[in-house]
């Protein structure tokens, strides 16, 4: 078989490129139909946006390596037929009170420690608090999965809760943005100790507000074994919860600590 250097994978609107060459590869640029799209330094793994609608006719990865001093190209062409069978999630749907679990974050050094979690409100799009500004937010599902490769889903058994939470954090939002509106920026994001988990409006972080959607829109208390409800218990409770079913779970999910 030949060996390949890099991976390519189809997300939606963007494309997956991940170097996966034993060569010392410093450079990668990607064209697709004869135009160069992105290119990226010192980077083993990078996105492209791309339009869903224009055909893939030709995707050529080139990479850039030292050998002698001298600068090797080495090229890989992809047709469309080879990049669509390589789609990521391409089995998967997303439904109302679906629970995103990950354990990496977008600064590496964090994870396993910190983790990131959100709920789906509909097949396309969640609600999340990412930290900063604004605490609380609603984006697709499609930016998660790009940011956060390394997570799990699950889905409550009964479709009724998982619309009711859904529903709840929407509201949420709402009131959120009305708030902001009129001045008051409550809550805030953070991780202060001393907060109450059942008070939404002085802080927030990622798991409170999927424990605040259960408890207030579902009727569904999560148990919390320390003082913050992190990524890290939802994880643990939700992965053998005769409630919820997992949908998908990458490989590489870890937490470093119980949190």
């Amino acid at each position: 078989m030949r060996k390949t250097h890099f991976r390519v994978i189809q997300q939606g609107e963007w494309l997956y490129i991940e170097n996966t060459s034993n060569l010392p590869i410093y450079n990668v640029e990607v064209y697709v139909n004869q135009q160069r799209m992105a290119t990226s330094s010192q980077a083993n793994k990078f996105y492209v946006r791309w339009d869903n609608n224009q055909d893939i006719e030709q995707l050529m990865v080139i990479g850039y390596s030292y050998n002698n001093n001298r600068v090797v190209p080495v090229a890989e062409e992809y047709s469309r037929n080879a990049v669509n069978m390589s789609q990521a999630h391409r089995e998967r749907n997303f439904k109302a009170g679906d629970i995103l679990v990950a354990s990496d974050n977008v600064n590496e050094i964090m994870t396993g420690y910190m983790g990131h979690s959100a709920i789906v409100v509909d097949e396309n799009n969640l609600i999340e608090s990412p930290g900063g500004y604004p605490a609380i937010r609603k984006d697709s599902v499609q930016q998660f999965l790009e940011k956060h490769p390394q997570h799990a889903q699950f889905r409550p058994k009964s479709k009724e809760q998982g619309e009711a939470a859904a529903s709840y954090a929407k509201e949420y939002l709402a009131s959120y943005k009305k708030k902001v509106e009129n001045g008051t920026k409550k809550p805030v994001f953070s991780f202060n100790l001393s907060q109450s988990l059942q008070d939404p409006w002085e802080y927030i972080y990622c798991s409170k507000l999927v424990w605040l959607a259960y408890y207030n829109g579902a009727d569904y208390k999560f148990s919390n074994d320390h003082l913050w409800f992190s990524p890290e218990d939802l994880y643990s409770i939700l992965k053998d919860n005769k409630d919820f079913e997992k949908v998908y779970e990458h490989k590489d999910v870890k937490f470093q600590l119980d949190t």
